[in-house]
């Protein structure tokens, strides 16, 4: 469970690539998360070419530090596993947080980066990639050796939290 409580965003990354075996746990990681009817209706664009990583940097306001991590990871919606983007971006953000918690605990650092709904941005994205029809970028995740101090913040509240009524 340490891995899921000290796990925080990181926007800062030491500039050292990642090793084959990682990438390959934190991709096995998001294959094994829960999908309706398990339709598992995600597709991965793993980036780690640093002149893309700089382009994708400048395609959402939030995402300069992009350009400094070692690898992206553009996930999408495949529409033709599951025609319900509702249902999609629960099953991938199933999938990208056992990415983020795979990650955390190999000693690697992420950031979550919001794409879709904000249509500038996934259309944007989508063109970059050529994107066949179907496929809907919905965010990426910055990944890479962390180079800032890791403030985690206990974010337990139990006000928020009611037993059978609210």
């Amino acid at each position: 469970m340490d891995a899921i409580f000290n796990r925080t965003s990181i926007r800062k990354y030491k500039q050292e690539s990642l090793k084959k075996e990682e990438i390959d746990l934190i991709l096995k990681a998001a294959f094994s998360a829960p999908s309706a009817r398990n339709s598992q209706p995600w597709q991965f664009i793993v980036v780690q070419n640093k002149d893309t990583l700089k382009d994708l940097s400048q395609m959402t306001p939030y995402a300069s530090f992009l350009k400094d991590a070692a690898m992206g990871i553009v996930v999408c919606a495949d529409k033709n596993k599951n025609d319900s983007l509702d249902y999609c971006q629960q099953d991938l953000a199933a999938a990208t947080e056992n990415m983020l918690v795979e990650a955390k605990s190999l000693g690697i650092g992420s950031c979550w980066l919001g794409v879709y709904p904000n249509e500038e941005r996934y259309l944007a994205l989508n063109q970059y990639f050529k994107l066949p029809k179907g496929i809907v970028p919905m965010w990426m995740i910055s990944f890479g050796y962390i180079d800032q101090e890791e403030v985690v913040k206990d974010k337990f509240d139990s006000s928020k939290v009611h037993y059978e009524k609210y």
